[in-house]
């Protein structure tokens, strides 16, 4: 039965994807359109992926498991809902979706609203505004409203850098709203202090007229100035009757002590109203410095983007006139991720849900639905709230059901999971194995020697058949991972990083950025470091007069001249980056800040990247390492008290003063247990990104997993599949980042083959002619509808209606070639992943025969360069074989303008 306000909490692995999916097209099929149903995620792989699964469990619905699903959900029958799946395909792939981040849909709402804030709409965004341009702004701003002062005492008080304050400015910035209900206000706070040193002098009376005063308690109360007295230990007690001034004690130092107690809180509550009352101006020029710098550059933040959105919808309009202009067209909200979602984004999807639920019970048409697990919540330090799952329950009285099965990890994984969390985490579901997953392997291993155990274990699995793509590190810090890259490179183990997948970071493109930085500096140490990049003799380079030739030419030209496209595509995804610089100014003085990644499947290596970093993702092999180094103290010089998920009050931190202020020592407690759920949960975060073996590398002291009493020993049997070995089957979804960098998903197939302004053009008509293809449910012509309107969708931007009809006209020849369909009969891969000594290749169709032989095919939209055509093909032919140990034949298949040939290689 379908349930029109419904929440999942979808534990490690539980199939929340599947849901979602199953959600959306329950929707569909119950009549709802897809440009009326809004879904958000929080990362573009995730609204990628869903819109890949929908598409192909549409196409292929009768063999999906999401078929039954729907038929529970819906109550409608099997035959109805793959009689209605044609019609419901076709409505998706023509209609305006709205499956995207949660970003992408504040930056939306932006851009319909732009000139309220002072914006032009066709701002972009960057995950963060350019810091050191911001720096000098905000400096600037400072001097100019005669702030400097306040700056100065501020960070003396705080003890922070001029960095750290910025941190606490952006804080501030971001939860302007939630703090709106807080004043601060200016306090003397000299009087305290002089009132405490006062009482601690005639407490030293007293022990000074002690005659059995030890050199101890005369110690004990001596202070030069009231930052000393403050740090005393006794101060903290209840009473001064103790073994340090018991010889010396009289009722009346207990009443010195009271008025020391209250003259040092007081003292601290008014240094903290100065504290935030600096704080808080200072924020307001932070924000005019945003504004100018944002208003100047077109460019915002992701938080920009969310403050901007909210401070319009509260302050500037209507917000009943804002959905409004949204088309009134969302009728049904589907959230991922719910439990890391902030309280500012709620409060701005708040009207939208209120309309849907409508005050008096769920509307007739209207849905909402959201997924999460608080045990994930891992982001409190990006503004979100765990206790917001609940409390959105609470509030919209919505029907929560759990996702306990995991899909994701084997017996011996999930088991492990769940005894060691079962009486740790609060409210705890132990999670269920699923019928076919009695294998797995975990080993807890207690070392001193953290780094050379990981590599000890990295080795063991590599030896044991293990990809080295599926083999991952998690480690608590990006310091502690920089230390276990340079250890397992030393090795010779090949790695990735975040830093190293950065596309400024990769091999091709930092040469053609050296080239350059010579071509506009002139220094000779760039065309040292371009020619020692490509392995070339050096010589000389030309000069180019950056006013008559376009940035993007000269990168082609250096490209073709020095032959540096090779079998990676990094220029090519380099070279789409490239476009949004005005000039090489622009490009050499901003390209580090680039967030684009090189091509995924150019990557090759053990993965390294911190817990955080690793949610979302899952590697058949996890290596959980313990910190390298003790865990600093809490070092946030800001305590942020929430009742749920209401900011009540905020407090400075400040050492010792749990001991005498109540108010603050709730406060810090709560702090304590919030900050112990997040390290539980990042626990339970780096144990479930495991599908088949987990090792936890424990030290014995000050270690991070302290809390979970894990003892040394291992279950189950290690075993890892040979995926070097044999064909791995990827899901297209998994390539969506990087599909259009490719024909196809393919990253060996594309050379640059001639110099000249259609490259790109050429390249756009492959991806598209590759990805219809691909998307082709069968070779019918009944099915070349579907994979066009595919095509369209995706690529439709960049082609021309010529193009289009081209591609049809070469996909139609295609199917009604009885020679191709001849060698396709049998069972069909389409993007086969091939991984073959190391190197990951993918076959535009695979075709396993009835005799048992194989057929391998490759499309070609040009005979050009047949050589090279016939030299992959080959390539494919003696991979599969050996594989295989099956006969195997090759075949390259030209989608020509007015003919198809088929030819064996």
């Amino acid at each position: 039965m379908f349930k029109n306000n419904l929440a999942y909490e979808a534990s490690a692995g539980s199939g929340k994807t599947f849901m979602l999916v199953v959600r959306y097209l329950s929707l569909l099929f119950k009549g709802a359109t897809p440009n009326k149903i809004l879904a958000l995620t929080f990362t573009n792989k995730a609204a990628f992926e869903m819109q890949e699964r929908i598409v192909l469990t549409l196409e292929e619905l009768e063999h999906r498991g999401e078929l039954d699903e729907i038929v529970k959900v819906t109550g409608f029958s099997r035959e109805f809902l793959l009689h209605e799946r044609k019609r419901i395909l076709d409505e998706f792939l023509n209609s305006n979706s709205k499956i995207m981040t949660i970003d992408k849909f504040f930056a939306q709402i932006l851009r319909k609203f732009s000139l309220y804030a002072s914006l032009m709409p066709d701002f972009t965004t960057m995950s963060s505004q350019h810091e050191l341009k911001l720096l000098s702004r905000f400096l600037k701003e400072v001097s100019v409203a005669g702030k400097k002062n306040t700056l100065i005492t501020l960070s003396l008080q705080s003890n922070k850098r001029l960095g750290d304050i910025f941190t606490l400015l952006d804080e501030f910035y971001i939860k302007h709203q939630e703090l709106s209900h807080l004043k601060f206000e200016k306090q003397e706070f000299l009087h305290f202090e002089q009132e405490a040193m006062e009482n601690l002098g005639y407490l030293r009376d007293i022990i000074d007229r002690c005659e059995g005063a030890s050199a101890t308690v005369k110690k004990a109360v001596e202070a030069d100035d009231f930052e000393e007295l403050a740090l005393k230990s006794w101060i903290g007690r209840e009473s001064l009757d103790y073994r340090t001034f018991s010889k010396c004690f009289t009722p009346d130092m207990n009443a010195l002590l009271t008025r020391i107690q209250d003259a040092v809180k007081n003292q601290n509550r008014a240094k903290e109203q100065n504290f935030f009352y600096a704080l808080s101006e200072l924020t307001g020029i932070y924000q005019k410095a945003k504004k100018a710098l944002y208003t100047e550059d077109s460019e915002l933040s992701f938080n920009d983007v969310t403050v901007l959105v909210y401070h319009i919808l509260k302050e500037r309009i209507d917000s009943e006139f804002l959905y409004f202009r949204l088309d009134s067209a969302i009728e049904h909200i589907l959230l991922d991720e719910f439990q890391d979602t902030s309280i500012l984004q709620y409060e701005i999807l708040k009207p939208l849900i209120d309309e849907i639920l409508s005050g008096s019970g769920v509307s007739e048409d209207g849905s909402f639905f959201f997924v999460g697990d608080v045990k994930q919540s891992i982001y409190r330090f990006r503004g979100g709230v765990s206790a917001l799952f609940g409390a959105v329950k609470e509030e919209c009285n919505t029907e929560v059901e759990a996702l306990l099965t995991n899909y994701r990890s084997q017996r011996e994984v999930i088991e492990f999971v769940n005894r060691t969390f079962i009486d740790k985490i609060n409210n705890y579901a132990p999670q269920i194995v699923r019928a076919d997953a009695d294998a797995g392997y975990v080993e807890v291993i207690s070392s001193e020697e953290i780094l050379e155990e990981s590599i000890k274990q990295v080795k063991r699995l590599l030896q044991l058949g293990a990809d080295i793509n599926e083999v991952a590190i998690l480690c608590a810090t990006n310091g502690d991972g920089e230390v276990i890259k340079q250890m397992l490179q030393e090795e010779n183990i090949e790695v990735v990083t975040e830093t190293t997948t950065k596309l400024i970071n990769q091999k091709s493109v930092k040469a053609v950025l050296e080239y350059l930085k010579y071509l506009y500096f002139g220094e000779e140490i760039y065309k040292h470091n371009f020619f020692a990049l490509i392995n070339q003799e050096v010589r000389d380079i030309p000069s180019i007069n950056f006013t008559k030739t376009k940035l993007l030419r000269v990168i082609k030209n250096v490209i073709a001249e020095y032959r540096l496209f090779s079998d990676d595509f990094h220029l090519i995804r380099f070279l789409d980056v490239v476009g949004k610089y005005e000039d090489i100014e622009a490009l050499l003085f901003e390209y580090e800040r680039l967030d684009a990644s090189g091509a995924a499947s150019d990557l090759n290596g053990v993965r390294v990247l911190t817990i955080h970093k690793s949610k979302g993702l899952e590697y058949e092999h996890v290596i959980v390492m313990d910190r390298l180094k003790k865990a600093p103290p809490a070092r946030d010089a800001i305590i942020y008290e929430y009742d749920g998920i209401k900011l009540e009050d905020v407090y400075l931190r400040i050492k010792g003063r749990d001991a005498i202020d109540a108010e603050y020592e709730e406060a810090l407690a709560k702090e304590k247990y919030l900050a112990k759920e997040d390290s539980l949960n990042a626990l339970y975060v780096a144990f479930t990104r495991a599908r088949e073996n987990l090792f936890v590398i424990v030290k014995s002291k000050d270690s991070t997993f302290d809390m979970l009493n894990l003892e040394p020993k291992s279950s189950g049997e290690l075993i890892c599949k040979n995926t070097n070995a044999q064909t791995k089957a990827v899901l297209p979804s998994k390539e969506l980042n990087y599909k259009d960098l490719y024909y196809g998903t393919q990253s060996d197939i594309l050379k640059l083959e001639e110099n000249n302004d259609e490259d790109l053009k050429a390249i756009n008509f492959g991806l598209a002619l590759h990805y219809m293809l691909e998307m082709l449910g069968s070779f019918t012509l009944e099915a070349v509808g579907n994979a066009k309107d595919m095509m369209i969708n995706k690529y439709g931007y960049s082609l021309e209606e010529s193009e289009i009809s081209d591609i049809e006209s070469r996909v139609v020849s295609l199917i009604e070639s009885e020679e191709f369909i001849f060698l396709a009969s049998g069972e069909c891969y389409k993007e086969k992943a091939l991984r073959y000594k190391d190197n990951l290749r993918y076959i535009d169709l695979l075709v396993k025969q009835d005799d048992g032989s194989w057929v391998v095919i490759d499309y070609k939209s040009s005979m050009s360069y047949s050589d090279k055509h016939v030299q992959q093909v080959n390539y494919y032919v003696k991979a599969i074989k050996e594989i295989t140990g099956d006969a195997v034949k090759g075949y390259i298949a030209y989608l020509l303008e007015d003919s198809v040939m088929v030819t064996k290689v």
